[in-house]
């Protein structure tokens, strides 16, 4: 699979900048949080740094998926880098909770740009049967980077003061932009296109009107959404359900979420169909491992036997999102994958937002593992919604019949 992935110079040059930056996104993950704390004491500012980098997704998504298309992935991608790097230096040096929730919406700006440019480019870097390699390593990275930066965040913490990680993270978008301004070859570029909308919101309009008209990609769209609904409590309820149901403290917790980690990365590894009916089954199959893991978490009151299964859950986080992706590509031209990926972020940050406020609201009614439990009944019903219209879309071919005898 990395071989398909970092077959050319520039898919490693691209792939190599990621990794790095994933890393420091990590960190940042870890001291952020942390940073905000320290300096105003109050978890309302933790809060109040965190939601920023879900909000510009919700709000600037459509506009951000024109930009992409019109500009080009590699463009969006080097100033997505460039803004994120001058968020991190501004939240480095804000003195002031507004500057440091300045500094984190304009961190989430960036991201929100990366993100779907990244995606669009994956395809032009890596195309034919290189495909799903390259999505599943894509994949891979960002969950690497969620799980190894935090363990390298708390080896730091004994050299560094917690500023000194958002500088790391700082400059290691800065190291990614200059490789991706490097990067030359015929997909760096967008072709030229005479027919374009005369504004970014009417082309964005327009794209949301041609996304909505193909079937397939308002069913992907859709599952995905609801299960972020349903799967995004799993954030919030880890945690309850570690103190107040397992007993097992901080270090259990960050061994659970650990498991998780390393599922979810084992699962954007194992991107290795070329048919797109696979794929289609295989995003089935991620969308089922994600119920047992919430279903086991309500019926399971053990910590021994919950390893395995977030391991489980995080496998099939990670293989239902790589072919997710590799779905929607396939479903659309390539010169609408900005305005795709970026109406997909936007609908799944929304969702990501609804269910964390609505898990602290079933929690409190009625206990962790009722919240678990109708968790996975929803991603059951989602599952039973969708997969008839996905089969109809990608069905598995018939196989050919036998010539009759002469």
């Amino acid at each position: 699979m990395l071989r398909a992935a970092l077959a050319d110079a520039a898919s490693r040059r691209f792939f190599a900048a990621h990794a790095q930056s994933c890393l420091g996104s990590g960190l940042a993950y870890v001291a952020l949080p942390l940073l905000a704390y320290d300096r105003f004491g109050s978890a309302w500012a933790v809060v109040a740094v965190l939601l920023p980098d879900l909000l510009p997704a919700v709000v600037l998504g459509p506009l951000i998926g024109a930009l992409v298309d019109r500009w080009g992935w590699r463009a969006c991608a080097i100033l997505g880098d460039a803004i994120r790097a001058l968020a991190f230096v501004l939240l480095l040096f804000g003195g002031s909770l507004e500057l440091m929730i300045g500094g984190a919406a304009l961190a989430g700006i960036g991201t929100a740009l990366f993100s779907p440019a990244a995606l669009a480019g994956l395809p032009r870097l890596a195309p034919g049967d290189r495909r799903p390699a390259a999505m599943g390593l894509f994949g891979a990275l960002d969950d690497l980077g969620l799980t190894l930066g935090p363990a390298l965040a708390a080896l730091l913490l004994f050299v560094l003061p917690t500023d000194g990680l958002l500088a790391l993270n700082a400059f290691s978008f800065a190291i990614s932009a200059v490789a991706i301004a490097s990067i030359r070859g015929p997909g760096s570029v967008p072709a030229p296109d005479h027919e374009r909308a005369p504004s970014l919101i009417a082309e964005a309009r327009a794209g949301i009107r041609d996304l909505a008209g193909r079937p397939e990609v308002r069913a992907l769209i859709g599952s995905s959404t609801a299960a972020v609904l349903c799967i995004g409590m799993t954030n919030v309820g880890e945690v309850i359900l570690a103190r107040e149901v397992l007993n097992i403290g901080g270090s259990g917790l960050a061994v659970l979420m650990t498991a998780g980690g390393i599922g979810t990365v084992a699962g954007s590894l194992a991107a290795r169909f070329k048919g797109v009916w696979e794929w289609r089954r295989a995003y089935q199959i991620g969308l089922g491992c994600m119920a047992f893991d919430l279903l086991a978490c309500a019926a399971l009151p053990s910590f021994y036997l919950l390893v395995p299964v977030f391991v489980i859950g995080g496998f099939g986080n990670g293989f239902a999102l790589v072919h997710d992706r590799l779905l929607l590509s396939h479903a659309t031209p390539d010169g609408m994958h900005g305005r795709l990926f970026a109406l997909q972020k936007a609908c799944t940050s929304g969702a990501f937002a609804i269910s964390f406020l609505s898990a602290g609201a079933m929690i409190a009614f009625g206990g962790v593992q009722i919240a678990f439990l109708v968790a996975g009944i929803g991603l059951l019903g989602v599952i039973a919604a969708v997969s008839p219209r996905l089969r109809a879309s990608w069905p598995a071919p018939t196989p050919t019949p036998a010539p009759s005898p002469a």
